[in-house]
């Protein structure tokens, strides 16, 4: 059981934090891109934003099938490196679900690029002086992201003791 869990814990990692990081890293630049007009970038942003939030979410089965491999076998229930990269996900998975999101539908509001239903005026669009700010936020945010994910996979295959 655990070997099966191992597998669908990697591919899991694979299929959805790949593109989720991606998706993250070029997200700003196309919506920059899309605020001075292009078109073509605009769409991009579109699909990226979309990947950021489904493969996002399905990223939360990382952790969950980490947390069900450690319930299987007591050694991994005992290394307390595995306790500390779970830990690491969820984190992760925070910033990405409290703070990258919400700050991409922002620019995605502020573009007038989101569907109806999922667009509120009020509270889903930036000010102009806040879209170069935001993009380095996004910066930022996903290079965390992203190191927290390298951490892990660090934590996970190298074993120091």
């Amino acid at each position: 059981m655990t070997t099966i869990l191992i597998v669908f814990h990697v591919l899991a990692a694979v299929l959805f934090l790949g593109p989720v990081t991606v998706a993250i890293s070029t997200f700003q630049t196309q919506a920059v891109k899309a605020q001075a007009g292009d078109t073509r970038a605009a769409g991009a942003a579109s699909v990226l934003h979309k990947l950021t939030n489904v493969y996002g979410m399905l990223a939360a089965l990382v952790p969950l099938l980490g947390v069900g491999i450690m319930m299987t076998d007591s050694a991994y229930w005992s290394d307390g490196r595995f306790h500390i990269a779970i830990t690491l996900a969820v984190i992760a998975w925070l910033i990405l679900l409290f703070l990258i999101i919400p700050r991409q539908k922002k620019m995605m509001g502020s573009l007038g690029l989101l569907d109806a239903a999922d667009h509120d005026p009020e509270s889903d669009v930036l000010p102009a002086e806040k879209f170069d700010k935001t993009k380095s936020q996004l910066s930022m945010f996903g290079g965390i992201f992203s190191l927290l994910w390298v951490i892990m996979l660090i934590l996970m295959y190298w074993s120091p003791f």
